[in-house]
């Protein structure tokens, strides 16, 4: 069988790669944030969450593919997703985990308060 992801890696624009490289960094992180969401030591929440983790690995293989027929190497994530869900979890880049929980407070903030989280946007944008 012939390889051509080398002769697809140089035909390939840099700036396609660039693209694609984020496309995946981005797969990636949707479905770390899917595994961290459904990550809780009650069982419940990938009972919760089964369906949104499914679909954003079923767009993170999507990506990958794309991403390897366009001969990008792809071979860290493979290793990545043979880890277990914890490890994974862990991998989370810090700045996701900050903003979500910022997103988090605010929403606790916004209950508290009788309003959502909605409802509090809707007013900052109307200033």
């Amino acid at each position: 069988m012939i390889d051509h992801t080398n002769s697809a890696r140089e035909r390939l624009p840099h700036d396609a790669r660039k693209y694609l490289a984020r496309r995946l960094d981005g797969a990636r992180d949707l479905y770390l944030l899917a595994l961290a969401l459904g990550a809780r030591e009650d069982g419940e929440g990938a009972t919760l969450f089964g369906r949104m983790i499914r679909e954003a690995r079923i767009h993170f293989t999507a990506v990958i593919e794309e991403c390897r027929i366009a001969g990008l190497d792809t071979s860290a994530i493979a290793v990545m997703l043979g880890k277990m869900n914890k490890e994974l979890v862990d991998s989370i880049r810090p700045e996701i985990w900050e903003h979500l929980e910022h997103l988090i407070a605010q929403r606790a903030r916004g209950r508290r308060g009788g309003g959502t989280l909605g409802v509090s946007r809707k007013r900052k944008h109307d200033r």
